[in-house]
């Protein structure tokens, strides 16, 4: 048996996919129950971004926002999410970069459809 291992570019992510299990599957080492707990993790999270986002979009400017989508973007980076954390990375990027959140109602509002998503396709997964 060779010690050689294939390389990850032999596999393609779809970064528009909301749920990529093979993904999940990838960034939890192959570990199904590893990779249903940190997609359920994930799931858990999301409410908490949720109340954060609509605040902004209400003109409240939650003080960690920032932080909170550093969060998830980084929760994302274990749970086959490609476009959730695909879209929490462009928020990160404006966010830091100066943009103004109340230039970034459309992203926060996708973001929001997207969660919505992951949550309804994640539940498939996890049986619930």
């Amino acid at each position: 048996m060779s010690l050689a291992t294939p390389e990850p570019a032999e596999f393609s992510v779809n970064p528009n996919a909301t749920l990529d299990w093979q993904l999940a599957l990838r960034q939890a080492a192959g570990k199904p129950d590893l990779a249903r707990e940190m997609l359920q993790m994930l799931v858990a999270f999301l409410p908490e971004i949720r109340n954060k986002v609509e605040e902004q979009l209400v003109g409240e400017h939650p003080d960690d926002l920032l932080e909170a989508i550093h969060k998830l973007h980084g929760s994302c980076s274990y749970s086959g999410v490609p476009r959730l954390k695909s879209l929490c990375h462009l928020l990160e990027q404006q966010l830091r970069s100066g943009t103004a959140e109340s230039e970034l109602e459309p992203e926060f509002l996708e973001l929001l459809d997207e969660m919505d998503n992951v949550t309804r396709e994640a539940r498939k997964v996890l049986g619930g």
